[in-house]
């Protein structure tokens, strides 16, 4: 069984990596795990002035990772930017369609002092209602496993990745990534989908809701109509 996931930190990570590898195939668990370093000098390429710049995450994130399916995310609540944290990053990621479908869990040394900071920010005025909403607004909508600290967060990532099912969309995505270059038949009903390559079907998928339901929706139709017998 393999699981792939991404950690998201300022600092580097390959030790806890190399842990979450050999702890999982002690569980019976392949994991295939990397870092993106959003917040560290060892990633300059999404900083401007030694502050994370989103359109540039953005860029880079969808330069490195194209294609790729993660079976799970895990974000540090700390990432050494004065208005940039793991939980803002984690909605600007959703904003521009990125993980979107990709379970997500948010760790940090100092969770609970975390969370009441940012309520002590809006009462001093030094944060506004929409910020605050906007973060609790991630926190419902993203699909957030769990806040966990970060002496155990690799134990979490594990645990997480046994008891977490795998959703309709998130197969779809992994398995048309698998194939980026073959092309769907002209059998599909939809003039959205006939004759696109799968990447091209990826990122329409990706960018608009309504399109993604057609598309589940064709190929449960196209599944059960290959699987009927003819009578």
């Amino acid at each position: 069984m393999l699981k792939k996931c991404i950690i998201i930190d300022n600092e580097d990570q390959v030790e806890i990596i190399e842990k979450l590898i050999r702890d999982g195939k002690a569980k019976g668990i392949e994991i295939e795990c990397i870092q993106f370093n959003v917040g560290s000098t060892f990633l300059t390429e999404v900083l401007t002035d030694s502050k994370i710049n989103i359109p540039k995450v953005v860029a880079e994130f969808k330069n490195k990772f194209k294609g790729q399916t993660f079976h799970l995310a895990a974000f540090d609540w700390d990432l050494s930017d004065e208005t940039i944290d793991g939980l803002e990053l984690m909605r600007q990621l959703e904003h521009h369609k990125i993980l979107r479908n990709t379970p997500k869990l948010l760790y940090s040394g100092l969770l609970e002092e975390k969370l009441s900071s940012k309520i002590d920010e809006y009462k001093t005025n030094k944060i506004t209602k929409a910020d605050l909403l906007n973060r609790i607004k991630t926190l419902i909508n993203a699909d957030i496993k769990g806040f966990f600290e970060r002496e155990n967060y690799d134990g979490a990532i594990i645990r997480t990745l046994e008891e977490t099912e795998e959703t309709l969309d998130l197969i779809i995505e992994e398995e048309l990534g698998k194939f980026p270059d073959l092309i769907f038949s002209n059998k599909f009903t939809s003039d959205s989908f006939s004759g696109k390559t799968f990447a091209e079907i990826v990122t329409i998928i990706e960018n608009h809701d309504g399109l993604r339901n057609d598309f589940k929706k064709e190929i449960i139709q196209q599944v059960i109509s290959y699987l009927t017998e003819n009578i």
